[in-house]
């Protein structure tokens, strides 16, 4: 990376003194000029750069280009500031043992840590070719303008689903600059991304908003998409953090697409199939006031269950967990039934760039094997990526499957709210209509997403076996208001049973006890079922990590890859043998921590709450 693209021999994005800068009205000269680089024209922060450019407060590179995506390294950034504000110093100068004097931007650093802009490190050092997060860049700006928050602090930062993220010391500085709508987050005004590094286009837009909150500049009209992605922060009601940040009343449709697939996809399904899937979310879902609570792009979590009604057979999508950037949230939603088809009544062209199942992918390929045909497929969560014609000459033309097939088009689902669904960024979870009866109790359909003991560990066990096991959970849970009532890295104690899920072998984990520090309590929960799969089906990806085989397992294993070989601290072995060898065919159960949710069947009541 050039260390040096707003240094003044390169030019790039100089930010001129603001001593003498009118008010500008920005709009109206953004809309009667063009912007003038080429590569920021089209660009989400084009009305920020131009508006600034516009100006001579910033320029671009020699070869007329902006380079918007471009990171934004501290020397960078100190810079940027020294040319864009004019403030008393507040602070001796100081040396930093990784910036010499003759360093380019020495001068500009000296300046930016004088005037309480930035500081340097517990060792000495600035670090000046390091790309600067967000979350600097806004403290920074905040520190140096001597901006302080006139509200409540957790209360502004309810306006951010990722708001945990926030590191502490950070977080008096970004509700104050909130509070002046300074950050600008694309493509969601609701999504911080805190520790994501600052690109240019994230520079120039804060700085501006920081002009606009000084009256030195006018707000980029509504007319420009950019305006969309500027955070509002005043006028908080005080009552907020009670009524949450937006609720959305039952029966409300959360439109949706096929997540890791191409847009419009849709998911071909076998009859009685059980399927987990993931789902994305297609366009913003606001509430009554137009508030977004559920943004486009957040990924829904749940299960393609087979329903059968009289003679009509089909598949319904029921919803568990909604994710808003990295933060989950319980959802309690559902879809239409979506019923089965006779094949006869599909075409090839009905199935174009169809994602099917993991299922229905399998029975493809082995009909195909059958044919001696060859299917070239591609792993993709959540199924496996065919084209329609693969689809349609394999299972619409051939007489081994069965007469009906499902076709699920996500855009027809009808997946609506069965409870009402009111966001608080505080918890990992939404809440229905019923407020909580007992703020220390852990209600029924409570979610807790799981972790192995150890780091990557995995489980093998064969059908019908069943072994105790260990987990713990991988994020606190919390109640209503806020607080936390299973903290994270929580003890679960079960044991993995023997099922049978329509007709096919498969395994649970059941859990029985679960530990809060010293504190042992007994529990109804258990996870999804996990269904029973050929070796076949698995390649030696699926086994990376620390796989650890029961009793069972590693015996059958054994016998496959040859007696001689032996486990070593529980580990996996003969797994090259079973992938491609005599053992290929036969079944086990790979049960990964990581992708389980236990879900509590009966009401807990913890003690020491909020401890």
């Amino acid at each position: 990376m050039n260390s040096r693209p707003f240094g003044p021999i390169a030019i790039a994005c100089l930010f001129s003194s603001l001593a003498i800068t009118p008010l500008i009205q920005a709009s109206s000269a953004i809309a009667q000029t063009q912007n003038q680089f080429a590569d920021a024209s089209n660009h989400w922060a084009a009305p920020f750069i131009t508006g600034l450019s516009q100006r001579n407060i910033i320029n671009g590179f020699p070869d007329g280009s902006f380079r918007p995506d471009d990171l934004v390294t501290r020397a960078q950034f100190a810079t940027i500031v020294q040319q864009a504000f004019n403030t008393p110093n507040v602070r001796a100068t100081r040396a930093f043992n990784d910036v010499g004097s003759g360093y380019w931007a020495a001068q500009a650093i000296q300046h930016s840590y004088s005037e309480g802009f930035l500081s340097g490190y517990t060792d000495g050092s600035f670090q000046p070719d390091q790309p600067i997060p967000k979350v600097q860049a806004l403290v920074a700006i905040a520190s140096g303008l001597n901006l302080q928050s006139v509200g409540s602090i957790d209360n502004t930062l309810l306006r951010f689903y990722d708001a945990r993220e926030i590191p502490n010391y950070a977080k008096g500085s970004i509700a104050a600059a909130t509070e002046r709508n300074i950050p600008v987050n694309y493509p969601n005004a609701s999504v911080l991304n805190p520790n994501q590094a600052a690109t240019r286009a994230d520079v120039a837009a804060f700085i501006y908003q920081t002009l606009v909150s000084q009256g030195r500049v006018t707000p980029v009209g509504t007319n420009f998409p950019a305006a969309q992605y500027v955070v509002q922060g005043g006028g908080l009601a005080a009552n907020t953090a009670a009524t949450g940040t937006g609720s959305l009343p039952l029966g409300t449709e959360i439109p949706v697409e096929l997540s890791g697939a191409e847009p419009g996809a849709k998911l071909v399904m076998a009859v009685g199939e059980n399927a987990e899937s993931a789902l994305k979310v297609s366009r913003d879902v606001v509430d009554s006031n137009q508030q977004v609570v559920i943004p486009q792009g957040s990924v829904i979590m749940g299960r393609f269950q087979p329903f059968q009604v009289e003679k009509t057979e089909g598949t319904q999508f029921e919803a568990t967990k909604l994710m808003i950037g990295n933060t989950p949230y319980t959802i309690h939603a559902s879809s239409i039934p979506i019923a089965a088809r006779k094949r006869s009544s599909f075409k090839v062209g009905d199935l174009a760039g169809s994602v099917t199942t993991l299922g229905t992918s399998i029975l493809v390929d082995r009909l195909l094997a059958d044919d001696g045909e060859d299917l070239n497929v591609a792993s993709l969560v959540p199924g496996i990526i065919q084209t329609g014609r693969a689809v349609g000459s394999s299972v619409l033309n051939s007489s081994k499957t069965s007469d009906k097939l499902i076709l699920v088009e996500p855009n027809n689902m009808g997946l609506k709210l069965n409870s009402v669904f009111e966001f608080l960024p505080a918890s990992t979870t939404a809440f229905s209509e019923t407020a909580l009866s007992n703020p220390n109790q852990v209600d029924v359909g409570t979610l807790v997403t799981l972790s192995a003991a150890s780091p990557d560990s995995k489980y093998v066990l064969v059908p019908d076996e069943s072994m105790d096991l260990e987990l713990k959970t991988a994020r606190a849970i919390f109640n209503r208001q806020g607080q936390v009532l299973i903290p994270e890295g929580s003890i679960i104690k079960g044991r993995v049973e023997p099922t049978e899920i329509n007709g096919n072998e498969g395994a649970q984990f059941i859990a029985n006890t679960l530990i809060l520090g010293t504190q042992s309590y007994s529990i109804n929960a258990a996870s999804p079922s996990i269904t029973a799969v050929s070796m076949k089906s698995l390649n030696a990806a699926d086994f990376h990590g620390n796989v650890i085989a029961s009793p069972g397992a590693s015996e059958t294993i054994r016998g496959v890859g040859g007696a001689s070989q032996s486990t070593s601290g529980g580990g996996f072995l003969g797994i090259g043998n079973l992938l491609g060898g005599s053992g290929s065919k036969k079944k086990i159960i790979l049960l990964n921590p990581n992708t389980l949710q236990l879900e509590f069947t009966a009401p807990l009541t913890v003690n020491n709450f909020g401890s």
